[in-house]
């Protein structure tokens, strides 16, 4: 089962039965979580089946900063910290191996292979990560600038030849009252997503790096199919 994961899978046949010694699976199901933000991080998680939610704390507010499926890694700050930066919640039933942080430590000092292999998929990852949050960052302002321009037209018209707008007849005050509200929830719905832009970005520069495929269902307001 290590082998699902396209980092374990460059160790050495040594070093895979090291960590397979020392590892166990184990199951769960929501929406009790599987480990806790702050709790001792003892374990790196590969996904065998189902999918699972990271959320972080930022500024007193729980931000979902991806969801993870078979195959890939969660909960590899164990490697480096003493204590989880996530809380993992199943999204369904799930099936995961258990990886001690210490026999990870262990095969990456004495497992070139492995130890390239492991830094390799956490730079391309941070790098991949900040990319994306820039094109994400700048979608969401062209669009909510559209938006803006969009419902600024309806009350006025662009003059021939001329590159502004005007107002062609003063609008009611239901129709400023409406405009206001539909802005103020389009303003609040792009400010709450790039908050979480912005959350995600702090939680891997803290040693959380997300595969860009994740970022993307972040961005598009999805998550896997169990939990739409």
């Amino acid at each position: 089962m290590l082998a699902r994961s396209l980092v374990l899978k460059r160790a050495s046949p040594d070093t895979l039965i090291q960590i397979a010694s020392s590892s166990s699976t184990a199951q769960a199901e929501g929406p009790d979580p599987i480990y806790t933000e702050g709790s001792p991080a003892a374990h790196a998680l590969l996904l065998v089946r189902g999918a699972v939610r990271l959320d972080a704390t930022i500024a007193e507010h729980t931000v979902p900063v991806g969801w993870y499926r078979p195959g890939e890694i969660i909960g590899d700050e164990a490697v480096y910290e003493v204590r989880y930066r996530t809380t993992a919640t199943p999204l369904g039933p799930v099936m995961f191996v258990e990886l001690p942080a210490r026999a990870l430590r262990a095969a990456l000092a004495t497992d070139a292979e492995l130890n390239f292999a492991w830094g390799n998929e956490q730079y391309r990852r941070v790098v991949e990560t900040q990319l994306r949050l820039g094109s994400l960052g700048a979608t969401t302002h062209v669009r909510l600038a559209a938006f803006l321009l969009n419902h600024a037209r309806r009350f006025g018209a662009k003059r021939a030849g001329a590159n502004h707008i005007s107002l062609d007849e003063k609008p009611t005050a239901s129709q400023i009252a409406a405009y206001l509200g539909v802005v103020r929830q389009t303003v609040q719905r792009d400010l709450d997503k790039l908050e979480a832009l912005r959350a995600i970005e702090r939680v891997s520069g803290g040693g959380l790096h997300l595969f860009p495929d994740v970022l993307a269902r972040i961005a598009g307001d999805e998550g896997p199919p169990s939990s739409r």
